[in-house]
């Protein structure tokens, strides 16, 4: 079985308990081999009470560069591929080469088109900036 790497941003390093940290280690463990360099994994999405959302993933880093992300598009879609939410992000994550990080994107509310789609249908699709 392949096996990436975990890391956790500093603030999440502090926050996580151990056994919130072993329950990514496992998620990332139970994943098939990535045909992409990079992947968001849906780990939990949730609608907030004032109309946003928050979708916890793993970004995984399957090239063998690592890789910096400074600004993303983030587009959550449903299993009809219809957006959910989509909304530009600013993270300033370092990714080592095959490993993996959890992270949430927070959607405000102006963000989110469609609004009581069940989580465990969601798709999360992430847009690097064109490099060059």
């Amino acid at each position: 079985m392949y096996m990436s790497k975990l890391s956790f941003h500093p603030v999440w390093e502090h926050k996580l308990t151990n056994e919130q940290k072993k329950e990514f280690m496992e998620i990332l463990n139970s994943l098939p081999p990535s045909e992409i360099d990079l992947e968001a994994v849906p780990v939990r999405g949730k609608y907030k009470k004032n109309g946003g959302v928050v979708a916890t993933v793993l970004l995984r880093n399957s090239s063998h560069e690592p890789l910096d992300i400074k600004c993303v598009k983030v587009e959550i879609t449903d299993h009809e591929n219809e957006v959910i939410a989509t909304e530009s992000f600013a993270p300033d994550l370092h990714i080592e080469a095959d490993s993996a990080m959890p992270w949430s994107f927070v959607f405000a509310k102006e963000s989110v088109q469609k609004r009581s789609v069940d989580s465990i249908n969601w798709k999360l699709n992430i847009y690097l900036p064109e490099i060059g």
